[in-house]
């Protein structure tokens, strides 16, 4: 996939509605489940903790491909300005 597409399918999933509703509703759900573990359940924890990183992962990719974008079309710019 090229980076023109990368970054489009990207930026439509970070401004999807019902994308953002569900991120929300699963970071929530791992951020209750680490909150209201007991203090011996550290598999649990460790599953949340494991969760929240996913979606901080997964964000991270899509910002990722956007950035990928503006700083390869920033280069052109500048280049075709010199």
């Amino acid at each position: 996939m090229n980076i023109e597409d990368k970054a489009a399918w990207a930026k439509r999933l970070r401004e999807d509605e019902a994308f953002q509703m569900f991120m929300a509703e699963v970071r929530e759900d791992a951020i209750q489940a680490f909150t209201d573990s007991a203090a011996e359940d550290t598999a649990k924890r460790e599953e949340a903790h494991a969760t929240l990183r996913a979606l901080g992962k997964l964000d991270g990719a899509l910002q990722t491909a956007i950035n990928a974008k503006a700083v390869r079309d920033k280069k052109g710019h500048d280049r075709a300005n010199e």
